[in-house]
């Protein structure tokens, strides 16, 4: 058996083999080949008698970076939470530079918290210094871990995001600079600013105030300048900040005063003075303004003070100038600037430009610039000539690179992937696969290699499932040059299920929740293949899941991804959560919903459903998952759920009601994007009208927010119940025949709104045209017709 065979390592590896494990690990200490093999055997065998002396190993700076990250894995898969936070705390104290593919490792295991966030800083101060183009897989792993870590609220008294962009901009303010005097960040940690970037823009996306914060304006004020002065050096972190930031009024006018700020000292500096904002705007900043902000810009003009009256004015010509010099703006320019003689100078100067020095001065700054970054592009495309000629004059080192371990893949792998996920319009890793987009610069042979190659990648790399303590929130670049093999082969073979043999199967459900959105394309049709397997596969990742779905956190794992990308599976594992809900309780409620809506289009009898819900509703100790096992009762067996309903309604405060009412209804229809239960057992005119009238009499219409003509706005529990709570008229006016109009009939004689009583009346109408459009109504229908508008004329 080879060391490094991961196969039979898992066959090997159990807790009845801790005592001899730790016995040839304390014999075998100092050998890194065999601390390599030792440390995967512990975590797969959950070993933790193991954990202290991998402790050891995994913090000593002289080990090998192989031996230390297999010992960082043993330990943070099986070690105690106070032996976990030992290995961060002496590693992120020793002051000996860090390998920082160990270092990558570690932060896939970092906690997501203020104390996590503090650990990953203080490591970051001692990492070996950034090259390139040696891929560690650090970057990758701090753009996952940003990822990861939770936006809070913003009445929340701690905010990891913005504590880790404080942190990221201690290390950007280090000097010396990128161009001192013109792009305050820093030589040495620049290659951070991408990090810092994406953390502020999940702060931006979620409207959070952490990004109105001084150090989340640093980041999006230097990134610009960064770009401009290293374009090229720096690696691109495509965020959508550009669209967001001018969405935001607020922060948008924020970024763009303090970029002013910002420009003024460095000009002020130099004994120059900031009058015109075209003096920052061309290096391309986050902040933007268009004619519909036209309006507000001129106010600034009066507001602002000093040399600011001039920034405000420089920016109003700029959307004058862009918007086609519309005639009716002229007019209130001036206006704005009537009584000062310098301003009106200036904008009938800015009207009609002559080329200022200060401007010429910048065209030369430019040129500059632009020789120096034309040298910089030219040495890259020389060193990326050479790299393809050295390929192309060996393609076999592609296909077998020497002196790799087992499941590794080498530099030359690493940087064809990423010019295949390059290939389209953006970077992505489903255009990894396209082996024949290197073609055009590589020619065939190396693009084949590396085709060769990825195909032959999967077979021998082996991914870790959470199920064995794996972590899937971070994905190697190995891991994805295996993916992309297996895509390539499943796309170029038809059947290539079918062409696998059982522990090829096997391996390759391994890579199934691995995929970045959803499953992949070849999932369905290898269970299909090898059903047994794939349903043992499934079994095990789903049964993890839902006894580990106990924080407030879902864990968006297979659940989710079943739910929403495999329908096809959820009669597949149908029964199985229903046997695991009548046992247990699913304390996240993310996990629940997901659960239950699998259930819904699984095939499961609605008796069973019906059930399991009467069961959980009276009976679970979790009172906040309530309203959902109500929902999917009422949904299922209406006629028993309403009334116990209704009770428990009527035995709660009316604050508590109203938030039980708007939690139910909204679990029963669903938010504004749906996902509701569906058996429909209680879209029937009779329920409808009665869950109607219950609705509104907790969700009451006094009590509604009205959100429309005040802008952008994120839907909240309220928002979405008093939208569920008219849906249940709007299924109401749908359901044909007699029934559906005599309940319209009734609230227009009692609904709890009066002024929606003649509104009733017009629907109850048209119901009736329509009924009296469709085909002829029996005897029985007629009958029921005539008895209930005699009932109504009595009632009058």
């Amino acid at each position: 058996m080879s060391l490094m065979d991961n196969t039979a390592i898992e066959r090997i590896a159990t807790p009845d083999l801790a005592a001899d494990t730790l016995a040839l690990l304390e014999k075998y200490r100092s050998n890194d080949d065999v601390v390599f093999f030792i440390g995967r055997l512990v975590w797969q065998g959950d070993m933790a008698s193991c954990a202290p002396l991998l402790l050891e190993i995994a913090a000593d700076t002289t080990r090998g970076k192989y031996a230390r990250i297999a010992a960082i894995r043993g330990v943070m898969s099986v070690g105690t939470t106070e032996l976990k936070d030992q290995l961060w705390n002496r590693i992120a104290d020793d002051p000996a530079p860090l390998d920082r593919a160990v270092f990558a490792e570690l932060l896939d295991w970092a906690p997501l918290t203020t104390h996590g966030v503090d650990l990953v800083l203080r490591t970051l101060d001692h990492v070996a210094p950034h090259e390139r183009f040696n891929a560690t897989g650090l970057v990758y792993a701090l753009h996952e871990f940003i990822e990861r870590l939770p936006v809070m609220a913003d009445a929340a008294d701690v905010h990891p995001l913005g504590q880790l962009i404080d942190g990221f901009n201690r290390f950007l303010e280090r000097e010396p600079y990128v161009e001192r005097g013109e792009c305050h960040v820093s030589e040495e940690f620049a290659w951070l600013m991408p990090a810092a970037l994406h953390a502020v823009d999940r702060l931006v996306a979620a409207r959070s105030t952490a990004a109105l914060q001084p150090t989340a304006l640093a980041v999006l004020r230097n990134t610009p300048a960064l770009r401009f002065w290293r374009s090229g050096d720096i690696d691109e972190y495509k965020t959508s900040l550009s669209q967001n930031v001018p969405r935001w009024r607020e922060l948008n006018d924020f970024l763009y005063w303090t970029s002013v700020a910002a420009c003024r000292a460095r000009l002020e500096a130099k004994g120059e003075v900031l009058r015109d904002d075209w003096q920052m705007a061309f290096i391309g900043h986050f902040w933007g303004f268009g004619p519909e902000d036209f309006e507000r810009c001129l106010a600034w003009i009066a507001e602002k003070d000093g040399d600011d009256r001039f920034i405000a004015l420089s920016r109003c010509i700029q959307l004058y100038i862009q918007a086609d010099r519309p005639s009716a703006w002229l007019d209130p320019l001036r206006a704005a600037v009537a009584g000062d003689p310098s301003l009106s100078e200036f904008l009938e100067t800015r009207l009609n430009p002559k080329p200022s020095p200060a401007m010429e001065r910048m065209d030369a700054e430019h040129r500059r610039w632009k020789r120096k970054n034309d040298a910089r592009d030219r040495k890259h495309k020389k060193d990326r000539e050479d790299w393809v000629r050295a390929l192309q004059a060996n393609p076999d080192r592609i296909l077998h690179p020497t002196g790799l371990k087992p499941g590794e893949f080498s530099g030359d792998q690493y940087h064809l992937l990423l010019s295949a996920m390059s290939s389209g319009a953006s970077r992505s890793r489903e255009n990894g696969a396209d082996w024949r987009a290197l073609i055009p610069e590589f020619g065939e042979p190396v693009a084949r290699a590396y085709r060769d190659a990825a195909i032959a990648h999967w077979r021998i790399y082996r991914p870790t499932l959470r199920s064995e303590c794996g972590e899937t929130g971070s994905t190697p670049y190995s891991l994805i040059f295996a993916t992309t093999g297996l895509t390539i082969e499943a796309n170029e073979d038809s059947a290539f299920a079918q062409r696998l043999t059982p522990d090829e199967a096997c391996l390759a459900f391994r890579y199934v929740t691995w995929e970045l959105n959803g499953f992949p394309g070849w999932f369905e049709q290898l269970y299909r293949a090898f059903p047994k397997i794939g349903r043992e596969a499934v079994t095990t990742e789903l049964l993890w899941e839902l006894k580990q779905s106990v924080g407030e956190q879902p864990l968006h794992y297979v659940l989710h991804d079943i739910l929403y990308h495999a329908p096809w599976l959820h009669a597949e594992v149908g029964s199985l959560i229903l046997d695991w809900l009548r046992a247990n309780d699913i304390p996240n409620a993310e996990a629940l919903r997901y659960s239950l809506n699998i259930l819904a289009g699984s095939g499961v009898a609605p008796e069973a459903l019906a059930e399991l819900s009467a069961t959980k509703a009276t009976g679970t100790l979790l009172d906040q998952q309530r309203p959902r096992w109500f929902a999917l009762w009422v949904d299922t067996d209406p006629s028993a759920a309403i009334p116990v309903l209704e009770a428990h309604l009527a035995g709660l405060s009316p604050a508590d009601g109203s938030d039980f009412a708007q939690e139910f209804i909204v679990a029963l229809l669903g938010d504004r994007h749906g996902t509701g239960v569906r058996v429909g057992a209680y879209r029937n005119a009779h329920d409808l009208k009665t869950l109607y009238v219950l609705m509104h009499r907790y969700i009451r219409v006094a009590e509604d927010i009205e959100r429309a003509g005040k802008g952008v706005y994120s839907p909240t529990t309220r928002d979405n119940a008093q939208d569920a709570r008219n849906t249940l008229f709007n299924m109401l006016t749908e359901v044909p025949g007699p029934d559906a109009y005599a309940a319209m009939k009734a609230l227009e004689r009692d609904h709890p709104e009066p002024k929606y009583r003649s509104w009733m009346a017009v629907r109850a109408r048209q119901r009736a045209t329509q009924d009296a459009d469709e085909p002829l109504w029996s005897v029985e229908q007629v009958h029921d017709f005539t008895k209930i508008n005699s009932t109504d004329g009595a009632a009058s």
